[in-house]
């Protein structure tokens, strides 16, 4: 199959396209393997990925001393969080999902300590959330509303279709995502109230040892990492699943922030296999280019931000849906 000619154009539909056949990974998982058995192998853990937790926490702390040190202003609080901050936060939302996923350690409990202390930096609470969240996505991928990736109802009617509308939804994406997830609450689990009490100890360490600046430039870096104020980084929440050019549901980037951000805009191949650690998934893409080659794929966050805001046809509906399994027809699309 020729790779894929229509790279630089988007035609979404401002509707959501509904399918009835099931996830295409799955069905593209088992094609792969049998033509490229040689793929399983890559599928396993890799602890090297702890260490660099260990860095990404450590740059923040340093960096926060700097901001605090030397007295930073608001102003160059929010430029060191915009153009570095947040670029390691993002990095380390890519360490948490390896650890979601039990890609680094055999022992589930080291994953779940890493991922707690990848998170503390961000201030707010939320690896434990993701971790239980995003399992739900890849089992419940594109049912409405079972899948926590799709926005609600009441997000699309009141911010889905215009630009003010859409600007301010990817700019606080972080807000809907974490109301979004009160329609299925997470059920208690230790690691939760662990990450709550791990946010909260840490951030009052911050507090005490270098002040309320560095606190803020933190809190900025996490916050801006997921698109507040519209930082570039925000597009990877729309490049990942909506759909630009359906019926294709999923999509990847094979861009330079991929350096920066341990290869997670392979997304269709992490989609496809689960259990092949970041490091790897280039290799996949290697192994079976005619299978990727021809999907369509990003070239640029920043465009494909701008293509959101400004493209009437780019909605919050803008994706393909299935009906959740064994409710057919319940769910209402107005």
């Amino acid at each position: 199959m020729p790779p894929n000619t229509k790279k630089e154009v988007y035609s979404p539909k401002p509707e959501y396209s509904r399918v009835s056949y099931l996830q295409p990974h799955w069905t593209r998982r088992k094609e792969i393997t049998k033509v490229h058995p040689e793929v399983q192998k890559l599928q396993g853990i890799d602890p090297k990925t702890a260490v660099w937790v260990v860095i990404s926490v450590s740059i923040l702390i340093a960096l926060a001393g700097v901001v605090q040190a030397y007295d930073f202003s608001f102003l160059g609080i929010l430029a060191l969080a915009y153009c570095a901050g947040a670029f390691i936060c993002h990095a380390q939302w890519v360490l948490i999902h390896e650890l979601s996923h039990d890609l680094v350690f055999k022992v589930p409990f080291l994953n779940t300590f890493f991922m707690l202390l990848c998170n503390v930096t961000h201030i707010i609470p939320s690896a434990s959330s993701f971790r239980y969240f995003h399992k739900q996505h890849h089992a419940f991928l594109n049912e409405t509303y079972k899948d926590p990736d799709v926005p609600s109802l009441i997000e699309d009617r009141i911010f889905g279709h215009s630009m003010l509308g859409k600007a301010t939804w990817l700019s606080l994406f972080s807000v809907f995502q974490t109301l979004r997830l009160l329609r299925s609450p997470q059920p208690f689990e230790w690691s939760t109230f662990a990450n709550f009490v791990c946010n909260g100890a840490f951030t009052y360490a911050i507090l005490l040892t270098f002040g309320l600046k560095a606190v803020l430039f933190l809190l900025l870096s996490s916050l801006l990492s997921v698109g507040l104020l519209l930082h570039p980084l925000g597009a990877r929440w729309i490049a990942e699943h909506w759909a630009v050019f359906p019926p294709q549901e999923t999509y990847s980037y094979y861009g330079v922030i991929n350096t920066l951000a341990f290869n997670i805009g392979y997304h269709n191949e992490h989609h496809d296999f689960v259990g092949v650690p970041w490091r790897d998934l280039p290799k996949v893409k290697k192994i079976a280019p005619e299978y990727y080659d021809p999907l369509h794929q990003h070239p640029s966050y920043v465009k494909l931000m701008w293509e959101f805001v400004t493209n009437p046809n780019f909605t919050l509906r803008s994706r393909v849906v299935r009906w959740p399994k064994g409710a057919k027809g319940e769910d209402k699309d107005n």
